[in-house]
């Protein structure tokens, strides 16, 4: 099974230099908000992907959401978890934007499109098999696999930006580890 999780070590780097790069946007430097775009551009995808289930849809959402971090950079508070205030910031671009359009996603009718030429698109989906596990969870288990695994959130993070209780989304996770350890142990 392909692992995608950071160790503690590296979050903690990763948050750092997160950090500093919002300080650096902050202060008008746009380079700061390029370095910032390369390092998280992958998780702010995989987020927006999990929830929109198209490839157009989260890369206008992914780039929404780097226009908005540039926006309101002067206002990060620095807590050591800056991709909640991240993710925070796409989940409302996410539901205002289905508000606005008020129509539903089917994530299989769009699932033929992921894996096209796009570097970004290849980290987060790399494989056949993978997709395949993704179609087989529901949306809100693929965000919060997605959202753990692939962005390195803890649980209570996921928690208070999806705003659901802590025992939801612990629920959710291990129900959907399952069912992937049932499929993987069916393809062997």
């Amino acid at each position: 099974m392909i692992v995608f999780a950071l160790t503690t070590e590296e979050i903690k780097d990763k948050n750092s230099q997160i950090e500093t790069l919002i300080n650096g946007i902050a202060l008008g430097e746009r380079s700061a908000l390029k370095a910032l775009y390369a390092l998280i551009q992958t998780d702010v995808f995989a987020y927006a992907l999990s929830k929109m289930g198209n490839k157009q849809d989260a890369a206008d959402v992914m780039q929404d959401t780097f226009i908005q971090i540039f926006k309101y950079a002067k206002q990060y508070k620095p807590m050591g978890k800056p991709m909640a205030w991240i993710f925070t910031i796409e989940h409302n671009l996410i539901r205002r934007q289905f508000q606005l359009k008020n129509r539903t996603v089917n994530f299989e009718e769009h699932l033929g499109n992921v894996a096209e030429d796009c570097d970004v698109e290849e980290q987060v989906i790399n494989s056949e098999f993978l997709k395949m596990m993704l179609y087989l969870l529901s949306e809100e288990e693929r965000e919060i696999i997605v959202l753990h695994l692939v962005s390195g959130m803890k649980h209570r993070e996921i928690a208070k930006i999806l705003g659901k209780p802590l025992s939801s989304v612990l629920s959710k996770y291990n129900r959907a580890i399952k069912k992937l350890q049932i499929i993987v142990k069916e393809e062997k």
